[in-house]
C-alpha cells in the first residue's frame, strides 16, 4: 500500500515564495491601475480647464482685455495647482501641450509676441522656483504650433467685429510663425510635419479674410462693408464657445 508523504519544509517554502511573488505582481498592478486612474483625471481636468481657458480668450473681442486676464489669471492658478499634484507622474506624457496653447494664445493678446520657452517654463515652478514639470523643446515648439489655429479663429472673429487692422496684423504674424516653421525642414507625416500643415491652412484662411476686407470691400459703398466682413466670418462657422 503506497503511502502518503507529508510535504517537505523545501517544497512549503516554495509555494510561500511563489504566493509572495503573485502578491508582489497584484500590489504592482494595483498600483499601476491606480497611478493611471489619477493620470486620466488630472490630465482631462487639465485639458478642460485649459480649453475653458482658451474659450475665455477668444472674448477679447466681447470684453475689456483687463477683466479677461484677471479672470484667466485665476483659472492659471487652478491648472497650476493641478500640475504641482501630478507632476511627478506626469512626466514624459504630454498633457501640458494645450495649456501651453492657452498661455501663448493669452500671451499674444496681452503683448503681441510669442511667449518664449523659459516664460513657459516658469510656469511649471513652485514658489520656491523649483522645476516641477520639466518642457522639452518638442513639447514647447508643438504647443506653439497648436496657437495658430486660435490665432486663425481670432483673426475671423475679428473680421465679424470690422476689426480689420487686428485681422491684417494677425495675418503677418502667422506669416513669420510660418516662415520660422519652414525652417525646420520635418517629415510632412511626423507629428510636427502635421503641424506645420495645420499652420499653412491656418494662414490661409487668415489670408483669404484679408482678401475680404480689402479688396471686396472696396468693390462695395461703405454702409455695406461691415455685412461684407461678418458674411465672411460666418463662412468659416466658427462661434466662440461658451463656458
Amino acid at each position: 500500500m503506497a503511502t502518503i508523504s507529508n510535504p517537505s519544509s523545501d517544497d512549503i517554502a516554495g509555494e510561500v515564495s511563489i504566493r509572495t511573488l503573485f502578491e508582489s505582481f497584484r500590489d504592482s498592478l494595483d498600483q499601476h491601475y491606480d497611478r493611471r486612474e489619477r493620470i486620466v483625471k488630472a490630465s482631462r481636468d487639465i485639458t478642460a480647464l485649459s480649453k475653458k481657458l482658451i474659450g475665455l480668450a477668444h472674448r477679447v473681442t466681447q470684453k475689456p482685455l483687463k477683466s479677461i486676464l484677471q479672470e484667466a489669471n485665476e483659472k492659471k492658478d487652478e491648472i497650476s495647482q493641478l500640475f504641482k499634484e501630478i507632476s511627478l507622474e506626469l512626466q514624459g506624457i504630454n498633457y501640458y501641450r494645450e495649456y501651453i496653447e492657452a498661455i501663448s494664445f493669452l500671451e499674444y493678446l496681452q503683448n503681441d509676441r510669442l511667449i518664449t520657452k523659459e516664460e513657459v517654463e516658469n510656469k511649471f515652478k513652485d514658489e520656491t522656483g523649483t522645476q516641477f514639470l520639466l518642457i522639452t523643446d518638442e513639447d514647447y515648439v508643438l504647443g506653439l504650433a497648436d496657437l495658430t489655429g486660435e490665432l486663425m479663429r481670432y483673426a475671423i472673429n475679428s473680421v465679424g467685429k470690422g476689426d480689420h487692422d487686428r485681422v491684417i496684423k494677425v495675418c503677418q504674424f502667422l506669416r513669420d510663425m510660418k516662415t520660422d516653421y519652414d525652417i525646420l525642414k520635418v517629415h510632412p507625416k511626423s507629428p510636427l510635419g502635421r503641424k506645420v500643415d495645420t499652420i499653412r491652412q491656418s494662414l490661409s484662411k487668415v489670408e483669404d479674410a484679408c482678401y475680404a476686407i480689402t479688396i471686396r470691400g472696396s468693390e462695395y459703398p461703405k454702409e455695406f462693408y461691415q455685412h461684407i466682413v461678418s458674411e465672411h466670418a460666418r463662412s468659416y462657422e466658427y462661434i466662440e464657445e461658451e463656458e
